[in-house]
């Protein structure tokens, strides 16, 4: 599918400009990704969606089949979307088997997010998007945020922090996707 490299880098340079924890227009999903492309002169959901309402399968571009193939830039369209997440924390005390933290579900029934990044290329991706639950919360929240997003089952990366007392820990987040429909789009000038 045709990526324009261009493009997508100016989408999430303009993102990347969004204050973090703040609301972006009227702090729906779909606001962020429109104004992204907007602003950059791209092709947006409201010239390709046919039969454009609040409720419709957003089109963002060129659709993406490959999820191997996703860019920082692209936007991911979601419907009937859940996720459990279950974070395993390894430190002195809790030995090998670590710690594991209560599973949190959270559910997307029709969402846009725009990749920022790819954390484990064809499984898991960073995203900056808005109306979604804060981290450790299921309450959707109007303010924009990066998070983690799983295209698929999946280990994510082994992170090294520091706990609250100051000891060194590794934490892993398990997402496992329970179901749901991902469509990716390449953005279109």
């Amino acid at each position: 599918m045709a990526v324009n490299p261009q493009l997508n880098a100016r989408i999430v340079a303009w993102l990347r400009q969004r204050p973090l924890g703040g609301r972006h227009g009227d702090g729906e999903c779909w606001t962020l990704a429109e104004d992204a492309l907007l602003a950059q002169r791209a092709r947006t959901s409201r010239q390709l969606t046919r039969g454009f309402s609040a409720h419709a399968d957003y089109v963002w571009g060129e659709e993406e089949p490959s999820l191997s193939a996703i860019v920082a830039g692209d936007i991911i369209q979601m419907r009937g979307y859940r996720v459990r997440r279950t974070v395993t924390t390894h430190d002195i005390l809790t030995g090998p088997s670590g710690r594991v933290g209560v599973p949190l579900v959270l559910s997307q029934p029709h969402h846009t997010a725009i990749v920022l990044g790819i954390v484990l290329p064809g499984r898991l991706v960073e995203v900056i998007e808005q109306n979604v639950p804060m981290p450790g919360s299921t309450r959707p929240d109007r303010l924009v945020q990066i998070n983690r997003f799983a295209l698929v089952s999946c280990d994510g990366p082994r992170e090294r922090r520091f706990s609250d007392a100051g000891d060194p820990e590794t934490v892993t987040t398990r997402y496992e996707v329970l179901g749901g429909r991902i469509r990716v789009f390449h953005p279109q000038p």
